[in-house]
Parts: structure tokens; sequence; C-alpha cells
């Protein structure tokens, strides 16, 4: 996509996100409402789910919200923007509005179902500035770090068995029949394995967004592959794969949707 450079590194995948581009902002505009509502959904009644709506509606939410968590926010907007083009065997089964109330969203970022419809993905998103003193590295392996952490934590928490829940909704808005069918039964299972104090086959999608400015320093292509040897060797995961962005301000993509919204 014009605008981005991408490098796929075996399981890693860096984006160096340099303008955005016309080419990306056709993409949220044909795509924004199903990322936020459901794409089954949005199908069903593309004119009440509109992109104007979605746009009005993601503001509403956005801009009470402090400093670091509309970072959190603008990161994971972009990674769900990108993920289909990035990784065209995982299927998302995940909207990114919370359903209940314009809060953050509870349980898992992301989750995906595999291309041969036998395995589910659990994807965690943390987005972060680079500090005085740190690198682009530094950061982002900071970041994919905390993001593995939480996302095991998560797979293994029997107090809260309601993000299984709320995935398991998730894919009545977002998959169409078989897909939606072989999604719900493998988070079912899932949901048993962790209630009766098993383990689940954990199967990872980490994504680190960094902000900063492409001029001072850039996570580079060593960086993402020293994380993702770290993540491997942690033995944590059955599969993984690693998605680092950088972009001088992830908040561009929501500027460019605030300039949207009051056009």
């Amino acid at each position: 996509m014009e605008g981005m450079e991408v490098d796929r590194l075996g399981a890693g995948t860096l984006v160096i996100v340099r303008d955005i581009s016309d080419e990306f902002r056709s993409h949220i505009r044909e795509r924004l409402a199903a990322y936020c509502y459901g794409a089954t959904v949005v199908s069903e009644d593309a004119s009440f789910y509109s992109f104007e709506k979605t746009v009005a509606e993601f503001m509403r939410r956005y801009d009470p919200k402090p400093h670091a968590t509309k970072i959190g926010m603008a990161g994971e907007l972009v990674v769900h923007v990108l993920m289909p083009l990035l990784h065209e065997e995982l299927i998302s089964s995940a909207v990114y509005f919370n359903k209940e109330e314009r809060s953050i969203k509870k349980g898992f970022d992301l989750t995906f179902l595999g291309a041969d419809d036998s395995e589910i993905w659990y994807g965690e998103v943390k987005s972060g500035e680079v500090t005085a003193g740190d690198s682009a590295d530094e950061k982002a392996a900071a970041l994919i770090d905390i993001a593995a952490s939480s996302l095991v934590s998560m797979l293994s928490d029997r107090e809260l068995l309601s993000r299984w829940d709320a995935a398991l909704i998730d894919t009545r808005l977002t998959l169409d029949g078989g897909y939606a069918r072989s999604a719900r039964n493998l988070l079912r299972s899932d949901s048993e394995t962790v209630r009766s104090g098993g383990h689940v086959v954990k199967r990872a999608l980490l994504a680190g967004a960094v902000m900063h400015e492409l001029g001072h320093c850039v996570v580079t292509s060593a960086g993402v592959e020293e994380i993702v040897a770290a993540v491997e060797a942690s033995g944590e995961f059955v599969k993984s794969r690693v998605l680092v962005i950088q972009q001088s301000a992830l908040e561009a993509v929501i500027e460019h949707l605030r300039e949207l919204a009051s056009a």
C-alpha cells in the first residue's frame, strides 16, 4: 500500500507508516464500519451502519479519553485496518467497538479463525510512545513483551471467563455460516478448558504500535527479528505472529477521521 514500507521477517512483520496515503484513506472508508461493528451485521444493513455514522460514534468514544488511552485506541484501530492486508490467512472474528458501553473494549483485543477453520488465534495490541533515552527497537520489544504477558494471563484466568462470551458474540457479527460455527466451537472449547483448570493451545498475534518521529529513530528489521526470537524462545505459544507498526503520529489516522466527520 502506498505510504507504507512492509518488511516480512518470517513470523514477524514490520510496517513503517510514512504517509496516510489516498489508498489508505480509501481502504479505511470502505472497511471502517465492518471493523467497528462487524462485517456480517454491516452487510445486512449498510445504510444504517454508514461510514459517517461510524466516524461520529468513534469520535464520541475517543475524544473524552486521556492521552495514553487515545494512543492505545489509535494503535488498535490501525492494527484492525492492516491485518486483512498483512495476514490474509487469518480471518478476523472480532469487532473494534465495545458493545455494552463507550468504554475500552473488554476481553481479547482480537480473535482470528485460521484459514483451515480448525484453529483459533488470539491477538493483543499494545501501543506507546518512545521516551527519552530509549530507541524505537527497545520500545517495540517492550510493547510486544507486555502484549505476550497479558495474553498468557488472559488465556489462563478462570475468574474472567466473560471475555470468551464477548468473543462468541463477535463471531455472530463478523462471520458467516460455517466460519461462524467453527469459530464458536473453538472458542467454547477453549473457554471450557480454562474453566476446568486446563491449558489452552495458545496461538497468538502480538502487535506493537510505536509512535515516534521517523527522522529520529526507526524500528529496524533486526530489532523485529530479535523480538520474534524472544517470543519463540519463551515457549508460551504453539504458533505466533509478531506485528510491529511505527508511525510518526499514530493519531494521524484519527485526525483524518475527524476531518471527514466535520466535513
